[in-house]
């Protein structure tokens, strides 16, 4: 076979694949059960009211449930402790501001490190 023509069967088969990839990763759907929101405050604040109107839209356009659990206490460390330990598997939103950073040099023991305990997904609001 010549250089040119194996070159071409390789790219030939390459883009056969990559025409296949989508196909493949579309079988798989998310979520498939409901996703829990962490919000590490009680009720009635702005990341509560924020957490619950972000929870209703993805709902909506995901077609499986996002419900809201608030577990306050401890300026939030009770509600990222819980959500550092949370399965790793994107069925866990952890909400929260910039105080999960901050309460590493405020309270002697956090049950979480804010650095490698969290996966950032994206800023949602800023004030």
């Amino acid at each position: 076979m010549t250089t040119y023509r194996r070159r071409f069967l390789q790219l030939a088969g390459a883009a056969a694949a990559g025409l296949a990839a989508p196909r493949l990763a579309l079988a798989e759907t998310y979520p498939t059960h409901a996703v829990r929101v962490i919000v590490p405050f009680t009720a009635g604040g702005p990341t509560d009211l924020f957490s619950r109107l972000l929870a209703g839209k993805l709902s909506e356009q995901m077609g499986q449930r996002f419900y809201v659990e608030n577990v306050g206490g401890a300026g939030g460390n009770i509600g990222a402790g819980r959500a550092a330990q949370a399965a790793p598997d994107g069925y866990t939103i952890f909400i929260d501001g910039a105080n999960y950073v901050i309460n590493q040099s405020l309270f002697r023991q956090v049950p979480y490190d804010p650095f490698k305990s969290f996966d950032p997904v994206t800023i949602a609001v800023t004030s």
